[in-house]
């Protein structure tokens, strides 16, 4: 501590993952996996145990980078099923992160099995995690030099669908938290699993895009200090929006990665703003 109070770090590290795909626990009497599973995982190996340690791996590489917060942005699981949410639970719970500085966000995957899958998971086996994670709107998770505004825009539907949603009511609350002055000297980051981008012209928007993205994107332009985390692409992206700097980040897939080299985004807090640092070592 230094005399005037409790030292307050200048910079603050913020670790990022995203599209998990965690299966449930296989054994080997189980059988084949659903329909739905193999359907949604058409491209990716069915591998159980393959999964969670692409996800352990992760994990150990945001600590070993000293992240101060670990934000995983949605495609927790492959289907949302109760016990596709207890093994990444297991995980996460293995890895002896603090659950204060992990957020939760969901992803369309994470809401296949049912409408009410993630609720059910921030009240069983996540509730460690339910704080700092997207439950109400307007949850804001308010650290010395940035707050985090957890987002849940996924809605159930079927698995020909891809697609979120930004509801009116989330809208809004955003926006009142964005507007709040006492973040305005702090980097705000929404965190969702979706860009905010689209076309809403385009029929494949309707299908794999954001319902709702203009809220969110006007919200970009208007407040320089606002940033967004996403995933849902499964690659790295970096976007300019309203002049100046990269303030939309999205992160690659972990289900994508090897174990043994996982790719988590590394950003800083530096005056207000975030700033890409690049992948943990």
């Amino acid at each position: 501590m230094s005399e005037g109070g409790p030292y307050v770090p200048t910079l603050q590290r913020i670790a990022h993952l995203s599209d998990v795909h965690i299966l449930e626990r296989r054994g080997a009497n189980d059988g084949s996996y659903s329909f739905s599973t193999r359907m949604v995982s058409v491209h990716r190996r069915l591998d159980d145990n393959a999964r969670a340690l692409k996800m352990k791996a992760a994990l150990e590489s945001a600590k070993r980078a000293r992240a101060d917060h670990i934000v995983i942005s949605g495609d927790l699981t492959e289907l949302g099923t109760p016990k596709q949410f207890e093994r990444f639970a297991e995980v996460l719970h293995d890895s002896n992160l603090d659950a204060d500085c992990v957020t939760l966000v969901p992803g369309n995957h994470d809401a296949y099995d049912s409408s009410h899958g993630w609720k059910n998971a921030m009240a069983g086996p996540l509730r460690a995690y339910a704080s700092c994670s997207a439950t109400e709107p307007g949850r804001t998770i308010d650290r010395a030099t940035f707050a985090i505004l957890p987002v849940d825009a996924s809605r159930h539907q079927s698995i020909a669908r891809s697609g979120g949603e930004l509801t009116e009511s989330t809208a809004e609350a955003l926006q009142r938290r964005i507007e709040d002055p006492a973040l305005r000297a702090k980097a705000t980051i929404v965190v969702v699993h979706h860009p905010p981008f689209g076309n809403d012209r385009n029929p494949w928007h309707f299908i794999d895009g954001l319902r709702g993205h203009d809220r969110l994107l006007t919200l970009l332009v208007k407040h320089p200090q606002l940033h967004v985390l996403h995933g849902h692409r499964h690659r790295i992206v970096d976007r300019i929006v309203g002049g100046g700097k990269n303030r939309v980040f999205g992160a690659s897939a972990t289900v994508d990665d090897a174990p043994s080299r996982p790719r988590v985004r590394l950003y800083e807090v530096r005056d207000g703003s975030l700033e890409s640092i690049g992948l943990a070592a």
